[in-house]
């Protein structure tokens, strides 16, 4: 039993192998001489390796009956069905505008007029049949829908688009579709679960993957990469929890995303934001850290409150940067009201880190507030002793009524901050 077990193994890594080893025949089909043949020829010895790949497909499953292996091929010729739409694209690309990046010239595919683009479109055509077929092997009762929302996502290649904002319009529109429809129909499904419709789902990502790639040849702004790569990140961070089953793998999955969203932040806010503003304030610097940090909380399979800590250490920095820096009193009420929103978080959510991190902020910021009243007290002596001693007078009449309860609460805030997080 052990050996047909050690077998089963050995054919499961054969299979990985085999696998990486057509995806480098791609690549290698594409990169290593074949631009001397020219675009149109190239373009179809490409579509005749993918039919080749899922007529292969077809033979073992029907004729030999090794269902893994048919589904391998299957699922190899649905990822040659992006890259065949790229190739597409890059004609249209070519009649549209001339510029093309430092791309290699094996990647280049240049045509002189629409028609020949028409002919190539509509012998793409003949692909449709066999994403169908790719995504029946992997996940049946899906596969219509699956293979509708793939072409989509591959007609998003071949928009003439390479550099700016609009390419990362389509980049992010593409991933918010792909993720609504994984979530719509496929997220929670018995057949999704499995591994073989976990790579469908995971397939339909890999036409917005080649977008990003393609991009990389092409002079982008530091917005563009900050925004993409932050995209990429929350595209990573809500996707990849859903094909992990084991809790404690999610948790680590969407820390690992956390990663290409804050590179993404440091891109906008250190490279992008120092060309448009001469001087960033520290709070619009790193508030907008400590807010993204916030949103993923509530997108967090498990460990929310490590992202709400976060936010607010990074919050009581953007604080004290700002009121230290560029202290003025608008300034300094918005770090108020801040702060205290900050306790009221940390009261609502029972974690000491975020209630403590708010009453410090809350003190700083009470702080700046004396410093202002000094100012104040320089330029108009009366009027600040008058509204100090009418404060005094309020506050000391409500806890002379108060006291006992204000006492009370103080007494059950202490007990119930004991059992907090």
């Amino acid at each position: 039993m052990e050996r047909w077990m050690d077998i089963q193994k050995l054919g499961q890594l054969l299979r990985w192998m085999g696998s990486l080893l057509l995806l480098g025949a791609s690549a290698s089909f594409m990169l290593e001489g074949w631009q001397d043949f020219g675009s149109e020829l190239r373009y179809f010895l490409f579509l005749s390796y993918v039919l080749g790949l899922a007529g292969l497909g077809i033979v073992l499953g029907w004729r030999v009956r090794e269902d893994k292996g048919a589904r391998t091929l299957l699922g190899l010729a649905v990822v040659g069905i992006a890259a065949q739409y790229s190739q597409l694209g890059a004609m249209i690309h070519s009649l549209v505008s001339g510029e093309q990046g430092t791309l290699p010239d094996s990647l280049l595919f240049d045509v002189t007029n629409w028609a020949t683009v028409a002919v190539n479109a509509a012998a793409i055509l003949a692909l449709a049949p066999v994403a169908y077929l790719g995504f029946s092997a992997l996940n049946r009762p899906h596969a219509l829908r699956l293979t509708a929302m793939y072409l989509f996502a591959c007609s998003t290649l071949l928009i003439p688009v390479r550099q700016g904002l609009p390419l990362a319009g389509i980049f992010i529109g593409a991933a918010l579709l792909v993720l609504w429809f994984d979530s719509r129909f496929l997220a929670g499904t018995t057949t999704g679960g499995t591994a073989e419709g976990m790579a469908s789902r995971l397939l339909l990502l890999v036409p917005v993957g080649i977008l990003v790639a393609r991009s990389a040849f092409y002079p982008q702004t530091p917005l563009f990469v900050g925004v993409t790569t932050i995209s990429a990140g929350l595209v990573c961070f809500e996707m990849l929890p859903k094909l992990v089953k084991d809790d404690a793998a999610r948790v680590r999955v969407q820390v690992f995303a956390t990663a290409p969203i804050i590179a993404g932040w440091c891109v906008i806010t250190f490279q992008y934001l120092p060309t448009v503003f001469r001087a960033l304030p520290p709070l619009w610097t790193w508030l907008p850290l400590s807010l993204i940090l916030t949103g993923l909380s509530f997108r967090a399979s498990g460990g929310a409150r490590l992202y709400r800590n976060a936010a607010a250490s990074v919050a009581v920095l953007a604080v004290m940067g700002q009121l230290a820096a560029q202290a003025t009193i608008f300034t300094s009420f918005f770090c108020l009201a801040f702060s205290i929103a900050m306790v009221v978080a940390g009261f609502h959510y029972q974690e000491r880190i975020v209630f403590t991190a708010g009453i410090a902020a809350t003190i700083l910021s009470l702080g700046y507030h004396l410093r202002f009243a000094a100012q104040l007290y320089a330029y108009s002596p009366w009027g600040l002793l008058a509204g100090l001693g009418l404060l005094i007078l309020v506050s000391a009449s409500y806890m002379e009524k108060h006291a006992t309860r204000l006492f009370g609460r103080l007494v059950l805030l202490r007990q119930e901050m004991k059992g907090w997080r």
